[in-house]
């Protein structure tokens, strides 16, 4: 016979752990983010730590939404953009709507 209790402990861990990993990703990029870019010093570092590990869930994507981007992701932003323009304009316009256009 199962002992329905450890089935149901087996299913509340996977569960929590399926919903906690990605919490836990999100709050370890952040932390990896700002200690090593170079955006901060200082004060700053220490205070967008506290706002990261005090409010677990919504710090880091307070964090997240307000860093600026670095000149590096700027430029892949752009590049990625002009690619998207061309790849629109090499597309066809109009046809007899019968095929994937």
């Amino acid at each position: 016979m199962v002992n329905v209790l450890a089935v149901s402990d087996f299913l509340r861990d996977f569960f929590l752990i399926l919903l906690a990993t990605p919490f836990i990703l999100l709050w370890g990029c952040a932390l990896w983010d700002l200690i090593t870019s170079h955006r901060h010093h200082g004060l700053g570092i220490v205070g967008w730590m506290l706002v990261i590990l005090v409010v677990p869930i919504i710090g880091p994507m307070i964090y997240f939404a307000a860093r600026k981007p670095t000149s590096h992701e700027i430029d892949e932003k752009y590049l990625a953009d002009r690619e998207l323009q061309r790849a629109a304009a090499s597309r066809p316009v109009g046809g007899p709507g019968l095929g994937p256009y």
